[in-house]
């Protein structure tokens, strides 16, 4: 086997154990809320957020008129 092939799978497998080390050394954080504002284990103070949002979305008073479908449409 030819030397540069050789160091070539070296540094392969020292790259691998470098991404092992790094798993092992720094855990998946679940309560980390990713790009879309989602996490897989959300905590006490997050669905207390959550809660207080949908509860001030709820108690809005909406000030468009209530839209009206084509079969209301037909009915009037």
């Amino acid at each position: 086997m030819p030397i540069m092939h050789r160091l070539a799978c070296l540094r392969d497998d020292l790259i691998f154990f470098i991404y092992l080390f790094q798993r092992y050394k720094y855990k998946t954080d679940y309560t980390r809320v990713n790009e879309f504002g989602q996490c897989a284990e959300p905590t006490e103070e997050m669905l207390a957020e959550i809660r207080e949002q949908e509860n001030a979305l709820s108690s809005t008073p909406t000030d468009q008129p209530k839209r009206r479908g084509a079969r209301d449409k037909k009915r009037d």
